[in-house]
């Protein structure tokens, strides 16, 4: 028997830094620009700027998260149901991981790389059910988790895998029709949200290319303190839209 070292092998999202970081850094940008456009003025622009860096790239890991668990679920529905057929035509689980490790399929590519793994520890004669434990805890999704669960019950009681399997795989496909549903109706008003707090920034920036001197009266005296009352007003709003359409799903 062997025993799965779990030590530094937990990995909550297999996110791709470069790619979070580079959002970021384009998001950091946009802040730049509008706050110079705002204030003409370098290191108020910088500092700001810095300002944003912490909470702008939380915001965008978290999506990035929501982005990966949304496409491991869907993957693993489709895992599913390769279970179901292979297990169908009198397969061993143990088989059907396997075959799904050694397939080429695009629509699993993000999630065979766990199968992969989870194939080399059941030649090191893990048991399946242990396998698929371990590869919830290093994919944190709730229906993988529950799936796993059912497996290291099941399993020792002697229940039916296949039916197992196709209830497991039309739940999932349900719960994933249902957000996918939810996700656009939700998306026009936040991206609305989104456009409605740029447009000032790019009215004023349209305004100092082409009449600068009507806003002279903003970079002095009480237009600092009104320019900087606006910012944090469109601030303020853009924060209520996103929390307003961040839907917390029941796990």
């Amino acid at each position: 028997m062997v025993k799965v070292n779990r030590t530094f092998k937990r990995k909550k999202y297999n996110l791709n830094a470069a790619a979070v970081w580079g959002i970021t850094a384009g998001v950091c940008g946009l802040v730049f620009l509008s706050a110079f456009v705002l204030f003409t003025d370098t290191t108020v622009s910088v500092i700001l700027t810095a300002a944003s860096l912490l909470p702008v790239y939380s915001k965008v890991r978290k999506e990035c998260e929501k982005a990966y668990e949304r496409t491991v679920r869907r993957e693993f529905v489709s895992c599913l149901v390769t279970l179901s057929g292979t297990l169908s035509s009198g397969a061993r689980l143990e088989q059907c991981v396997n075959e799904i490790a050694l397939g080429d399929s695009s629509e699993i590519r993000h999630i065979r790389p766990e199968f992969q793994r989870m194939a080399k520890l059941i030649q090191l004669n893990l048991p399946v059910e242990k396998a698929f434990s371990e590869f919830a805890e290093r994919v944190p999704v709730s229906d993988i988790k529950l799936f796993s669960q059912a497996l290291e019950y099941g399993i020792p009681a002697g229940v039916n895998l296949i039916e197992l399997v196709r209830s497991f795989s039309a739940g999932m496909r349900i719960r994933n029709d249902v957000e996918a549903e939810i996700t656009r109706t939700l998306n026009l008003p936040k991206y609305n949200n989104r456009v409605v707090t740029v447009m000032p920034f790019v009215m004023i920036a349209v305004m100092r290319l082409t009449a600068g001197d009507y806003l002279a009266g903003l970079d002095t005296g009480a237009g600092l303190t009104v320019k900087a009352v606006s910012a944090g007003l469109i601030v303020i709003a853009l924060v209520l839209g996103e929390l307003l359409g961040d839907i917390r799903y029941a796990e």
